[in-house]
């Protein structure tokens, strides 16, 4: 097993949040989860972050979410790092999500903000702490998406964090451009700064982060490896390039907030079928549409039943 620093490096680029592959009752097909798995790794990803926002993971069991963390890490092979999104409204239930999660082969986990309730950073530094202390063998990241959690890490935040010897990092989904500032002069030089805005993602690369968590990089991959490839040999051209197809990946995906559009997608390119569990509902036959003439991408056939 990697140690936390081998897997912290290993955390960068682009990580994919994988959508959690569904039949059309709404069951977690794990067939389909490990076609994904192994097509986004054929994609060049550098990462598959799974059962958060993107995975539909509040819809989602505990038992649900280990069971797709063994799939993931099955279709990954060791290639690429596979981040298991383990958050949940108290302590008690991350904790215990936490180990299954590590004993089913994630090499990370990322952990959301708790909520519903507001709690004040003494409070989350506690959760955090709590939560870290019973996985120390396995790297962690914080994740701050207030707009949704109701909760936010702060850079005050970030600072006592970087005492925790495994929590490695931050995804930050905030969208908050001053923000990025903030927190990169918060976590320093070896705190792991993942963006969780797609459309901040040049902003990142010129200071300096390591890498993005993506949902409509689980669907559209290619101008995002390609502006992280571009990125690390210092390509301009082809980054402004790489950028412009991201930005239309995002345009086409709502900016990845909406998930039956991200799975219609690959339903669109012939990857996983387009379902979802209720209360979200698939796209309807015009949407569908609309999205196939937005979609950046060439490659379309029929999604699998």
């Amino acid at each position: 097993m990697a140690s936390v620093r081998e897997t912290a490096a290993r955390l960068r680029g682009v990580i994919a949040a994988m959508p959690t592959p569904m039949d059309a009752a709404s069951a977690v097909d794990l067939a389909s989860t490990a076609r994904l798995g192994e097509w986004l790794v054929g994609k060049r990803v550098d990462g598959i972050f799974v059962c958060g926002t993107t995975g539909e993971g509040p819809l989602l069991s505990d038992e649900e979410r280990v069971a797709v963390v063994q799939e993931a890490v099955r279709a990954a092979g060791g290639q690429v790092p596979v981040v298991a999104h383990v958050g949940a409204a108290t302590t008690v239930q991350t904790v215990d999500l936490a180990r299954r999660c590590r004993d089913a082969g994630a090499d990370a986990l990322s952990v959301i903000t708790p909520y519903f309730f507001r709690y004040r950073d003494e409070e989350l530094i506690a959760h955090y702490a709590a939560v870290a202390a019973a996985v120390p063998d396995v790297a962690v990241l914080a994740y701050s998406l207030p707009a949704l959690a109701g909760n936010a890490v702060t850079p005050a935040t970030v600072r006592a964090l970087r005492a925790i010897p495994n929590l490695v990092g931050l995804k930050d989904s905030t969208g908050d451009e001053y923000g990025l500032v903030q927190l990169a002069e918060a976590g320093g030089r070896e705190f792991r700064l993942i963006v969780g805005a797609d459309l901040l993602s040049l902003e990142v690369l010129v200071m300096g982060w390591a890498g993005m968590i993506s949902g409509p990089a689980s669907a559209i991959p290619e101008p995002y490896v390609a502006l992280w490839e571009a990125a690390a040999g210092g390509r301009w051209p082809e980054i402004a390039a790489a950028y412009r197809q991201v930005a239309a990946a995002c345009h086409a995906l709502r900016n990845g907030s909406d998930i039956p559009r991200i799975k219609a997608a690959l339903a669109l390119r012939g990857v996983i079928g387009p379902h979802v569990r209720p209360p979200l509902r698939p796209l309807d036959e015009t949407q569908m549409a609309d999205l196939r003439s937005a979609l950046p991408v060439t490659e379309s056939t029929p999604h699998p039943p």
